[in-house]
C-alpha cells in the first residue's frame, strides 16, 4: 500500500448548488463501489478529505465512512439534516468542513440565496449532535475586512476553527496586505491561513504536501498531486502501485521546486514557495524577513505566551483535515 498523509477523494461531481467560482466539472462523474475498494486497498492515508460536488449526495457515502479513519467531509451543509443520523454514527472519526465565503452577502451571492443562514443553522445542529466541525472560507483582496468582521468571530461563537484559503482565480495579496492579514487572523483563537507560508511565518514547518504527502483522486478516476492542480496526472484508478509511486517521485523531484522569488529565503526548500497553484509566494512577508519574532518585537507582545499559542494553533490545525 502507498502511505500518504492526506488523501483527498472527490467521489462525485454532482452538486445541488451552482457556485459562481466552482472549478468542478459539470459533466456527470461518480466513483463506483469498486473504485472505492481499489482506493481502500491501494492507499494507507492518515487523513481522508472528501470533497465534491456535494459529498453528502454520494450513494456510497456510508461505505466510504466505514472504510477510512480520520475523515473530513467538505460540504455546503444543505443535506446535513438528511444525513445527520449517519454522520452521528461516525462522529468519533469525522470532522465536517463548512464551506462559506467572506461574509453573509458574498456567500449568498456566490453560493445561493440564504446559504450563509443555512450554514449557521447547520453548524448549530452539528454542535448539538457533538460532531466536530470547522469553517472554511476563501479570501482575496476584496473581502479581507469582511472576513475579519463576519468569519473570524465564528471561532468564538461556535467554539470551532476557521481555516482560510486563497481564491485561486484572483490575484494574490501583496506583501504588505498579507502581513496585515496574517496579524489580524492571529488575534482570533483557532483561526489560521491554511497555507505553508503562514505556518512558516509563525515559526512552524509549513510545507506544500502535494505529490508526496498529499494526493487527490477525482470522480473521473484521475490521481493528481493536489486537489487544485487539475493538469498534472500521476495515474488513474486501477494503475499498479509501482507506477503511481514512480510518478509521485518524478513530480516531487522535477516539478516541485521553489520559485525564483523565494531563492533568498532560508525556508524555501521546506515551504517550496507555499501554494504553487495560488501563487501565494508573491505576497509572502518572509521575502523581507518579517516573521513572528519581528511581530512580537514590534507590537511588544509576550514572546513565551505568543509561541505557546502558536504551538496550540499548529497542533489544532494538524488535527483537522485542511484543504
Amino acid at each position: 500500500m502507498i502511505p500518504v498523509h492526506e488523501l483527498i477523494i472527490y467521489p462525485l461531481s454532482k452538486c445541488n448548488l451552482r457556485c459562481k467560482h466552482c472549478y468542478t466539472s459539470k459533466e456527470k462523474h461518480e466513483l463506483s463501489f469498486d473504485d472505492l475498494k481499489w482506493i481502500k486497498n491501494t492507499f494507507d492515508p492518515r487523513k481522508v478529505i472528501v470533497m465534491g460536488g456535494e459529498p453528502l449526495l454520494y450513494k456510497n457515502l456510508e461505505y466510504l465512512l466505514h472504510s477510512f479513519e480520520n475523515i473530513t467531509i467538505s460540504t455546503n451543509t444543505t443535506h446535513i439534516e438528511k444525513q445527520l443520523e449517519l454522520l452521528k454514527n461516525y462522529r468519533k472519526k469525522l470532522t465536517i468542513q463548512i464551506s462559506i465565503e467572506g461574509s453573509p452577502t458574498e456567500t449568498n451571492e456566490i453560493r445561493g440565496e440564504m446559504l450563509w443562514e443555512i450554514c449557521m443553522y447547520m453548524a448549530k445542529k452539528l454542535k448539538e449532535a457533538r460532531i466536530k466541525f470547522y469553517f472554511r472560507a476563501s479570501y482575496h483582496e476584496g473581502n479581507l475586512k469582511d472576513i475579519i468582521k463576519y468569519v473570524l468571530p465564528l471561532s468564538k461563537h461556535f467554539d470551532a476553527g476557521v481555516m482560510l484559503l486563497p481564491r485561486i482565480d484572483l490575484v494574490p495579496l501583496d506583501e504588505n496586505t498579507t502581513l496585515w492579514f496574517f496579524q489580524q487572523v492571529l488575534k482570533f483563537k483557532n483561526c489560521a491561513v491554511a497555507q505553508p507560508h503562514f505556518f512558516q511565518f509563525i515559526g512552524k514547518p509549513g510545507r506544500c504536501k502535494a505529490g508526496d504527502e498529499r494526493l487527490s483522486i477525482y470522480f473521473d478516476k484521475r490521481i493528481t498531486p493536489c486537489n487544485l492542480d487539475l493538469e498534472y496526472t500521476l495515474g488513474r484508478i486501477g494503475d499498479d502501485e509501482k507506477t503511481i509511486v514512480e510518478n509521485m517521485k518524478m513530480f516531487v523531484e522535477n516539478f516541485k521546486t521553489p520559485p525564483v522569488e523565494c531563492s533568498s529565503c532560508p525556508n524555501n526548500e521546506i515551504c517550496k514557495g507555499s501554494c504553487y497553484i495560488s501563487k501565494s509566494y508573491m505576497g509572502c512577508p518572509l521575502h523581507y524577513n518579517f516573521g513572528i519574532d519581528k511581530m512580537i518585537a514590534n507590537e511588544k507582545l509576550d514572546a513565551q505566551q505568543m509561541h505557546n499559542e502558536m504551538n496550540l494553533l499548529s497542533n489544532y490545525v494538524k488535527d483537522l483535515g485542511i484543504c
